[in-house]
């Protein structure tokens, strides 16, 4: 009899990209104008680092981590119970649905560059990053929420739309060569290579469940078509239908070939690129572009796991159940089985191996900073995500400080995810060749219970040749402006001295 170890051997794939599938769009704003951290040239292939050579600290030169839906909250979902729960927390499955969009995206990413290099050569400079990359989504209608949480009383005779699944995981290493060079003294322009390795794939190519009720309520009839896409190690056990169908009895993900020759040695390769451009309008304006992430990977040893089924639910005959001393007495636990089983030979999976191509997410920034003043400047950055057709846009307005030469921070507001409470930081300090960073979108994020997004970068780098001639001039150029205040005092001075002999 067929089993459903299917699904918990799906769910060993989620585990493997953080265990938790939770998020709606990957954040970086804040960093993308503090931009005397290397690591804001991974958002802009043409922004320069500051420093004539940077190297990323071995094994941690980046670590990110970003989690984000575009629905609910903690407290959308557990509420403090009353009554006879009072000490308890229950689920309010009411205000969870409320706060559902009618399409909801739940996405987890985790980032991790082990290595960073760039060198400047003239007006050109040269960076290379190695990277690990994870990124999962989750998707589903809220008719779905809906149809659990109300049941099909209100689709007598008819069928309820539940939408569509959205289950999607990737992880893939990236190695990026990236060179950028001053056109004009205005204009800088920098494009990035990537070659990918793609370690595993997992998505959902095509998606429909329905369910229809009887106008009399004797029949239900659930309806799910499904085409998910795997690329990764697996053992799949298949059985043949009396007719001669072959279908798929077991999944088992091969753990032993998630070693470190399966990560290094990955059949899926593909490309993509960056593109990059910064302009200096005036001496205190400042406007940036950038495009990222055009292309993808082919996956290859691939899977397609195809349904395509309906189960006619009539209920289970309990009829057997009630007398234990009956000798056809059948236990409750039993009927159940055999129910499930009913609908697990149903809903049976085939697979169909081949190869497929899925492209990365394309990010698209527009910026622009203007300058206060010698140490503080106001910026903001559009960042907008497409994926599947679908645009996801974010705003975020910062403030930039160099409070001392090597220590800057900035603070930000950011609207994204129908989320408007994302208040994030960024600090950046220097002692020697030695800089660490830490910068966040949303701090507001640390109590969990109200966040929509959250995330964090981490990482530390050696910095060399940072002191520029341009500071030099900024030198010369403060010590002329004392000389000329000084010579208008004195002026001033005579002035007054000559108008007062005139008088007397």
């Amino acid at each position: 009899m067929y089993k459903t170890r299917l699904k918990y051997s799906l769910l060993l794939f989620v585990g493997l990209f953080m265990s938790n599938l939770l998020s709606a769009q990957k954040m970086n704003n804040t960093l993308y104008l503090m931009q005397n951290v290397p690591q804001s040239n991974q958002l802009n292939p043409a922004i320069q680092p500051e420093c004539k050579v940077f190297l990323g600290f071995p094994g941690m030169s980046s670590i990110y981590l970003n989690y984000a839906n575009n629905g609910f909250t903690y407290n959308d979902i557990i509420k403090d119970g009353t009554g006879l729960q009072k000490d308890s927390l229950v689920v309010d499955i009411n205000s969870f649905h409320d706060a559902l969009q009618s399409t909801n995206t739940i996405t987890n990413q985790f980032d991790y560059t082990f290595f960073s290099l760039g060198i400047r050569a003239k007006k050109m400079f040269f960076t290379l990053d190695m990277s690990s990359k994870v990124d999962t989504r989750l998707g589903f209608d809220k008719g779905l929420v809906s149809f659990l949480k109300n049941g099909n009383a209100n689709y007598m005779g008819r069928t309820a739309d539940l939408g569509a699944l959205g289950l999607e995981g990737t992880a893939y290493h990236e190695v990026a060569l990236g060179v950028s060079k001053q056109v004009t003294e205005k204009l800088t322009v920098g494009v990035k290579a990537k070659m990918l390795f793609g370690v595993a794939n997992m998505h959902m190519d095509e998606s429909d469940l329905s369910v229809y009720t009887s106008e009399s309520g004797d029949l239900v009839r659930l309806h799910s078509k499904q085409l998910m896409k795997v690329s990764m190690p697996l053992d799949i056990t298949e059985k043949t239908d009396p007719d001669g169908t072959n279908y798929i009895d077991d999944i088992d993900v091969l753990d032993d070939d998630l070693d470190g020759t399966f990560f290094s040695g990955t059949n899926n390769k593909g490309f993509a690129f960056d593109l990059g451009a910064t302009y200096q309008f005036d001496e205190k304006t400042t406007f940036y572009a950038s495009i990222l992430d055009i292309g993808g990977i082919k996956w290859n040893d691939t899977y397609e796991l195809y349904q395509d089924a309906s189960f006619d639910w009539q209920g289970g005959d309990w009829s057997q159940s009630g007398n234990s001393k009956d000798p056809n007495y059948r236990e409750i636990g039993d009927v159940m089985e055999d129910l499930t089983d009913s609908i697990a030979d149903a809903f049976r999976f085939r697979d169909n191996a081949g190869s497929y191509s899925k492209a990365l997410p394309t990010k698209v920034y527009l910026g622009g900073s203007y300058k206060l003043n010698e140490r503080m400047n106001v910026g903001a950055v559009s960042r907008t995500e497409i994926y599947n057709g679908k645009l996801r846009p974010s705003l975020t307005l910062s403030a930039n400080t160099r409070v001392i030469r090597n220590f800057s921070a900035s603070v930000s507001y950011s609207m994204v995810n129908n989320s408007y409470n994302n208040v994030g930081a960024g600090i950046a300090a220097k002692l020697g060749p030695f800089q660490i960073y830490a910068v966040s979108d949303n701090l507001l994020a640390m109590n969990p219970n109200t966040a929509q997004t959250a995330n964090f970068r981490f990482g530390m780098n050696l910095m060399f040749g940072c002191r520029k001639k341009s500071q030099k001039k900024d030198v010369c150029k403060i010590q002329e402006d004392l000389i000329y205040e000084h010579m208008q005092k004195l002026n001033e001075k005579k002035a007054k001295e000559k108008k007062k002999e005139l008088e007397e």
